[in-house]
């Protein structure tokens, strides 16, 4: 997630500087044929294009919405997450047994381990690449922070190193090993209540809180394993193209800055190339950039700078639950990787 000015106007035309450099170059030839040949290339091209620019404007605006949308589901989640881990520390940190005696601080400790070990498991599932879509491009907004792929729940190590040495044989084999985790959460739970250390009535209220966290996993598996419609994706971004091929057309329309002036034709094509060239690469270049801003938010769960920053928020619900709870030493917040939360 790009914080506060973590997007420049530098940035962004680094990004792009190719763009901008094959747009000029294809408005050279034209203006150079336009010059040159009796003929216009097109009659009277700039209606069309208006048209043509009015259409790809409105497409653009429902892609944009529509990933935004997406990208703020999954942000969401992860907020519903936080709450409901925050509410575990608080519920576990305080249980009592069935006789009013505070619960065996060892037990609590493995409740509370295990959550933050489903936390770190469920993060590095949702990071591993995706298998469908398209190669994502954050170098379009400046930068691809150099972070280490363990603090990006990218590798194994992070969530083998979090994990209950009696729970990591059970979950050798398994698929998908988050709600496996979830599932010896509520085993141990119901061997407690079957042991009478917490009577039914909490046993129900601790598997309801379980119930929120398998919620919130599907959920995010939703997004994770369902591609931005591609139809929309790949439509915008071909209507995109043809109206970046054909608005140096329009300016044809307009009146050569030169015109009775008795400038040789190369002196002309370059002055007006000059004129005209820059203003149809900034026309171009906003579509571009719109097109591309709606493409970073596609998949959330990536691990590029405008993903859902849900390393940063597995390191702060442990910060909080053991700060809460005292289990344990409390990790350093993460810090912002080149203006960016990862």
């Amino acid at each position: 997630m790009i914080l506060h000015h973590g997007i420049t106007l530098r940035q962004l035309v680094k990004g792009s500087a190719g763009f901008i450099c094959i747009v000029m170059a294809w408005i050279l030839p034209l203006e150079l044929v336009d010059e040159v040949t009796p003929l216009e290339l097109i009659s009277n091209s700039s209606p069309p294009v208006t048209m043509l620019g009015l259409a790809v404007a409105f497409f653009l605006g429902f892609k944009n919405t529509s990933a935004y949308g997406r990208w703020v589901e999954a942000r969401k989640i992860w907020g519903d997450i936080v709450n409901a881990s925050r509410d575990w520390g608080n519920t576990i940190s305080n249980l009592v047994q069935a006789d009013g005696t505070p619960l065996a601080p060892e037990i609590r400790r493995e409740l509370l381990e295990r959550h933050i070990a489903w936390l770190n498991m469920l993060a590095f599932q949702l990071r591993q690449p995706a298998t469908h879509g398209p190669a994502r491009r954050p170098w379009m907004f400046g930068h691809k922070p150099v972070v280490d792929k363990i603090a990006l729940h990218q590798e194994p190590e992070c969530w083998r190193d979090t994990q209950l040495a009696a729970d990591m044989p059970l979950l050798e084999g398994k698929s998908n090993r988050a709600p496996y985790l979830l599932f010896l959460q509520g085993k141990r739970l119901s061997s407690l209540a079957q042991s009478g250390k917490i009577d039914p009535y909490w046993h129900v209220a601790l598997m309801n809180r379980l119930a929120r966290f398998a919620d919130a996993q599907g959920q995010s598996e939703r997004i994770k394993n369902t591609p931005f419609p591609r139809q929309v994706a790949e439509v915008g971004r071909i209507f995109s193209y043809i109206f970046i091929f054909m608005l140096p057309l329009a300016l044809n329309d307009q009146r050569s800055i030169t015109a009775g002036m008795g400038y040789s034709v190369t002196k002309s094509v370059l002055l007006d190339w000059a004129v005209f060239a820059p203003i149809g690469a900034l026309v171009c270049w906003i579509f571009f950039v719109t097109e591309r801003v709606s493409a970073s938010m596609e998949d959330p769960f990536e691990g590029d700078v405008t993903d859902v920053p849900i390393s940063s928020i597995c390191r702060m619900i442990e910060i909080d639950l053991r700060q809460m709870t005292s289990c344990g030493t409390a990790p350093q917040p993460t810090e912002p990787i080149d203006k960016a939360l990862l």
